[in-house]
């Protein structure tokens, strides 16, 4: 385990800008996650210290039940949207894809989710799993582990965050360590996450893969999309073009004009266009927005999203479809991925392509 100033410096880090001011927003964004607005509004905070005989048992990576994506499960949640056709789908493809989903663990009395926990399970595979994941489908193979993810409360208690914080990375890195030894079999891959799925990412970046170069000649591209990445802090830089791999991709999405007045909009922190992937100032075109992923998992409202990079974060013009005020928020975390899905998928294929991967 890793532990010390380094990386409680960092977590303070990150815990200054995500969820803090924002549980009730996230709560009630669930226009494009499926999600039940109750189990979110009726969230309840641990009242006990971190213990780490609380945290349940441990994840066993070889038995599949504790991966909530896998190509070797006889079911898949990575669907592809309902009216959505891509000809190019490949059922088995020579790439993998290492997913790490973000908090859906917003109410219980445990700082870490209990993996037995099944309602819980289900939530990770009809949101994070059909909303995010499936950007992938058909692209690569999809590897999305289970983990003892912390509770969303971990964000605001640093005391007891940090080791909810650590014991989820560790069940991470364990995760990944496996399916690079059972499953890679010397292919190519991407890395993956949102939100505290991009935290462990990063942190696996910069503790297992870039320190490996027979794991790190294998990557090709990571999304790092939902926290403020430095592009200092990792010895990769982030993607500036919309052709480049061996980089790193990483936005977080607000409505215009909007910036919390915590966060910091340093030039340090990494911010790419999901619809134009420069990493300039430039306003999107209409035409190139390809539509948005809805809760019923479908892609609707082509040319409804207008985004350009301010204060280094993505911000989305009024986004103009039927009941629109419904879907408005000032902070679109949660819909990192919905807002762009085809955008993300058609520019992976173009990158891959561009770079003799497909």
């Amino acid at each position: 385990m890793v532990s010390g100033q380094g990386y409680n410096i960092m977590f303070y880090f990150f815990t200054r800008f995500i969820f803090y001011k924002n549980l009730f927003l996230i709560a009630l964004s669930i226009n494009f996650i499926s999600c039940n607005i109750q189990d979110n509004l009726q969230t309840n905070f641990p009242n006990n210290d971190f213990d780490k005989d609380l945290a349940g048992i441990a994840p066993i990576y070889s038995q599949k039940k504790y991966w909530a994506e896998h190509p070797e499960k006889s079911s898949s949640f990575a669907l592809l949207p309902k009216n959505y056709i891509d000809t190019q789908y490949n059922q088995t493809p020579d790439i993998d894809v290492f997913y790490i989903h973000p908090t859906l663990y917003t109410s219980g009395n445990r700082w870490n989710a209990d993996l037995n926990n099944k309602k819980l399970n289900e939530k990770i595979k009809n949101t994070a799993i059909k909303h995010q994941a499936s950007v992938f489908a058909g692209i690569a193979n999809i590897y999305a582990p289970h983990y003892r993810q912390m509770h969303i409360h971990s964000y605001s208690d640093l005391k007891n965050g940090y080791k909810a914080y650590d014991l989820a990375y560790n069940d991470v890195k364990d995760a990944f360590l496996y399916y690079w030894k059972h499953n890679n079999k010397s292919k190519k891959f991407i890395l993956a996450g949102h939100s505290q799925g991009t935290n462990h990412a990063e942190r696996l970046l910069k503790e297992i893969i870039l320190r490996n170069d027979s794991i790190k000649n294998k990557l090709i591209i990571s999304y790092l999309p939902g926290m403020p990445i430095s592009k200092f802090n990792l010895l990769i830089k982030p993607c500036s073009s919309p052709s480049e791999t061996n980089c790193f991709l990483s936005w977080r999405t607000l409505a215009e004009n909007y910036f919390p007045e915590d966060w910091s909009n340093s030039d340090s922190i990494s911010c790419i266009n999901p619809i134009t992937w420069i990493s300039d100032y430039t306003i999107s075109n209409k035409e190139d927005h390809l539509g948005i992923l809805f809760k019923n998992h479908k892609i609707l409202y082509p040319k409804s999203v207008v985004a350009y990079k301010k204060n280094n974060v993505v911000w989305v013009k009024p986004i103009k479809i039927p009941f629109a005020n419904f879907y408005k928020m000032n902070n679109y975390h949660i819909a990192d991925y919905n807002l762009f899905w085809l955008n993300i998928r058609n520019n992976l294929k173009y990158r891959l392509k561009q770079n003799g991967y497909i």
